[in-house]
């Protein structure tokens, strides 16, 4: 069985390295003690601090030590070591790895710069734990301590010299421009459904940088999950990380899937809907059952839709890489998620396959992008289409076969015995139902 940093027994005689990706100042030290120390004790910060001073600056001072230091600089025991320790974790602080070489048990402890203030009382967790701990009026000097400092505007005209006007070119060094780069198609949403800027400032502990970094990403949850902006931030909040400050697209898939409520597709159709303007250029479906299909595909999600085929109308199970291949298409934003509902639809019903086969998907996916199918009318013609085209080329091989039959070379009839009777009877009996199976295939229509 693996263990874990609850299972290993620690040692006081285990060795210690220790390392910063970041120079650690005075200002960040001051930070933890104000805004950190209530929530995580004295005695941890007096750990943090010691572990930022052991910190070696240069490779020569490189080397092995144990913990009996970090325990008798501190006049703790072990139990409260590691006690501290794992709140410095919890908080952010540091991050711990184990192992053991040659000479025994090893930990790296990574020390980790404390979040900027501003960061800090946008972050929920950390900034609800200080006005737990110190209470309102203290939370609110320490609020307004790392706010703006002097006067809250200045007003005037700027006149702040520019960098040309007093730095100068010394050389006629050429600067590589920047290349030209791939620009990644970016999702369109209905601002009156979802509005990325107020669901961007409902995220804590990350910046706007690394939300829009994800954009084409959370959009894509939003539409195939059907959530609005306030539920979908509580779950990217949840998925950001203390140490890196980054959006865990993984996490926010798991935690979507896991505690969102699926409704069933059908019942979303039954509701009251309004009513759908037309559109432009697109081909009227007559056809009862394609009609009442695009109604279906053009009102529910995609995940629901998924859902909803694989268990209403195939009796089983959805798979997680089926819901990973209809978050990629959905991601890739060059079909809608109408349209995709209706791939999901022709390959698992009319198709009649048991499960979405991603080599099967995207083939079929990109040959529409190619003939920019928009709306699920296009996709439901484009299925008319293939259809058509595969009973011709069935008609077309029957008709070759049919054409041998009756061209087969007289010195070929001639050294054949004359079948008897009953073998006539047989090849009347196969000629019928050749000509009955051709004719069902002649009547095959667009199935829903």
């Amino acid at each position: 069985m693996a263990q874990n940093n609850e299972t290993i027994e620690f040692h006081a005689t285990a060795g210690a390295f220790f390392r910063s990706d970041h120079l650690i100042t005075v200002d960040d030290l001051d930070r933890v003690f104000n805004l950190y120390l209530p929530f995580i004790g004295a005695t941890s910060y007096a750990l943090y601090h010691l572990l930022v001073n052991e910190l070696p600056f240069t490779k020569e001072h490189l080397k092995r030590q144990d913990h009996n230091f970090i325990i008798d600089s501190l006049n703790i025991s072990l139990p409260n070591f590691v006690k501290c320790r794992r709140r410095l974790e919890a908080a952010g602080l540091i991050r711990t790895v184990y192992e053991q070489d040659a000479r025994g048990e090893v930990y790296g402890y990574r020390i980790l710069t404390p979040l900027s203030a501003d960061k800090f009382f946008k972050e929920q967790l950390l900034s609800g734990l200080l006005y737990k701990f110190v209470g309102e009026e203290r939370y609110l000097i320490l609020e307004n301590r790392y706010d703006i400092q002097g006067q809250e505007k200045l007003i005037g005209t700027d006149i702040s010299a520019r960098f040309l006007q007093v730095f100068q070119h010394q050389n006629d060094l050429n600067i590589p421009t920047t290349p030209l780069v791939y620009q990644e198609a970016t999702l369109q949403i209905d601002e009156n459904n979802f509005k990325f800027d107020d669901f961007s400032a409902m995220i804590r502990g990350t910046n706007l940088t690394e939300t829009k970094k994800h954009r084409n990403f959370l959009v894509a949850m939003h539409m195939t999950y059907g959530v609005d902006e306030v539920t979908l931030a509580g779950f990217v909040n949840q998925s950001v990380t203390l140490d890196t400050h980054e959006i865990n697209e993984q996490e926010v898939q798991r935690l979507l899937r896991k505690q969102i409520t699926r409704k069933v597709a059908i019942e979303t159709v039954n509701k009251q809907a309004e009513p759908i303007q037309p559109k432009t250029n697109v081909p009227e479906i007559k056809n009862t059952e394609a009609r009442a299909l695009i109604e279906i595909a053009s009102t529910t999600n995609a995940q629901d839709f998924l859902g909803y085929v694989k268990t209403t109308l195939k009796n089983g199970l959805v798979l997680k890489n089926e819901r990973d291949l209809v978050d990629y298409l959905i991601a890739q934003s060059t079909l809608s998620m109408s349209v995709v509902n209706i791939l999901v639809h022709y390959v698992l019903i009319g198709l009649q396959n048991d499960s979405l086969k991603a080599a099967l998907v995207t083939t079929i996916a990109d040959s529409w992008t190619q003939n920019r199918v928009d709306s699920p009318e296009k996709a439901l013609i484009q299925i008319q289409q293939r259809q058509k085209a595969n009973q011709a080329r069935q008609e077309k091989r029957f008709s070759r076969s049919q054409k041998s039959e009756k061209t087969t070379p007289k010195f070929v009839k001639a050294n054949v015995n004359p079948p008897q009777t009953k073998a006539k009877v047989e090849t009347s009996d196969n000629s019928d139902e050749a000509a009955a199976a051709l004719a069902k295939l002649k009547n095959i229509k667009t199935k829903n």
